[in-house]
């Protein structure tokens, strides 16, 4: 009866939530933690958690999870990129008559509206991350290279930068390309 009350309402909470095994294996998460890695909830269950996160992740989490299996009690705090986007992942150790397991809560970094970019500049955006000079940009996308640079002029000063690599620099850090992906997407 508890485990049902449980599962119903963490299928309700908006914050994206997930239980896992010690060693990091999905055991259930609510629709929101999907909805954050754009997957079904269904699509997460029995695969580890660090398949969805940047591998810099792994070291904390192995950390915490190295201190749970000598007996300790512990909660982290992690900076993430996914996907979908950056944020925070705590990871909070749980016990139960059934063992002990992992909580996991994300808190997505929301973007800024003044970050939101056409479908213009996030196309010209992940060209030139690609390497791609204006002059290419500009024939695979039937603009001018006076198009592209102003394009990229506009992007730099939205976002405070002052060259191209840094607004690729600064389009990774906001999540706006995937840092999982290559080409960039």
């Amino acid at each position: 009866m508890w485990r049902n009350r449980f599962l119903a309402l963490l299928d309700r909470t908006p914050v994206p939530t997930a239980i896992c095994h010690l060693d990091g294996t999905i055991g259930v998460a609510n629709p929101a933690f999907a909805e954050a890695l754009a997957v079904r909830p269904s699509q997460l269950r029995d695969r580890h958690v660090l398949e969805f996160f940047q591998a810099k992740v792994r070291r904390d989490y192995d950390k915490l999870v190295a201190g749970l299996q000598r007996g300790g009690r512990a909660r982290l705090v992690i900076a993430v990129q996914f996907p979908g986007g950056t944020g925070e992942l705590t990871v909070q150790a749980v016990s139960d008559d059934d063992g002990s397991g992992l909580l996991l809560t994300l808190r997505i970094t929301p973007v800024p509206a003044d970050v939101q970019l056409s479908d213009r500049e996030a196309e010209i955006l992940r060209l030139i991350a690609g390497g791609a000079t204006s002059a290419a940009v500009a024939a695979e996308l039937g603009i001018t290279g006076d198009g592209v640079n102003y394009h990229l002029t506009r992007m730099s000063d939205r976002f405070g930068v002052p060259n191209r690599t840094a607004l690729v620099a600064r389009a990774y850090s906001l999540g706006l390309l995937d840092p999982t992906a290559w080409p960039p997407r």
